[in-house]
């Protein structure tokens, strides 16, 4: 044990791990993010709200009838949020994915918000930008909550179908029309009359994620949503 500790020691002074907030070094018990970084992170307990005080469902009334929605952290432009979701989305950091993952299931398993689930579907990136980036960043947070409500987790379901650039950089209303008519689902017999959990990174205007629930609730399905993260700034 003793030899196993020095050699971690010698391991981290060679090859040291940042902080992905703040930049500074972060000791080995550390996962990402230093202590004060970690801290900074904001919940937004969308789940332990009614639906009629939920920020997220009340997003889209009027759009798309959604039983449960709900957000790990709120997603704050040049906060920790930020730089850590960028890190997962834009510079292959993929175990971001995995540990917001087991984060969120801890917390929901305290309520069981998402009971009833029968199924976890991503928001898919388009063939083209997947290759391009590697990986859809939604993956091992998605196979995580499904894992953990004990349901399969597909992402060969919902494709999308049009390349567009990237969201973040488009004013609200830009992204309100590109997203319109890019997704196609490749089986409807598989989601008739379940209960689809769409997961996704960041929710801001829900145009996506509308767009996608509009073709689920179309065989019959019900659908939630479960997000990393949650923006005001639309």
């Amino acid at each position: 044990m003793a030899f196993f500790s020095i050699f971690k020691d010698i391991g981290a002074f060679l090859f040291p791990r940042y902080c992905l907030g703040c930049g500074q070094i972060i000791s080995h018990q550390e996962q990402f993010l230093c202590v004060a970084c970690r801290h900074e992170l904001r919940q937004t307990n969308f789940h332990l709200l009614s639906q009629e005080r939920n920020p997220m469902i009340r997003k889209f009334w009027g759009r798309v009838v959604v039983q449960k929605a709900a957000a790990l952290l709120y997603y704050e432009k040049g906060a920790v949020s930020q730089r850590l979701i960028h890190a997962l989305k834009y510079h292959d950091r993929q175990q971001v994915g995995l540990w917001l993952g087991q984060w969120y299931a801890t917390e929901l398993a305290q309520t069981g918000y998402f009971a009833g689930v029968d199924l976890v579907l991503p928001v898919p990136l388009h063939p083209k930008k997947k290759k391009k980036r590697g990986y859809n960043q939604v993956t091992l947070f998605g196979e995580t909550l499904a894992k953990a409500l004990q349901v399969p987790y597909c992402e060969d379901i919902l494709l999308k179908q049009t390349y567009n650039s990237a969201q973040a950089k488009k004013h609200w209303l830009e992204r309100q029309k590109t997203t319109a008519e890019t997704f196609v689902l490749t089986s409807s017999e598989q989601i008739a009359g379940k209960h689809i959990l769409i997961v996704d990174d960041i929710v801001t205007t829900g145009a996506t994620l509308a767009q996608c629930a509009a073709l689920l609730i179309a065989t019959g399905a019900k659908v939630s949503f479960a997000c990393m993260a949650y923006s005001n700034n639309e």
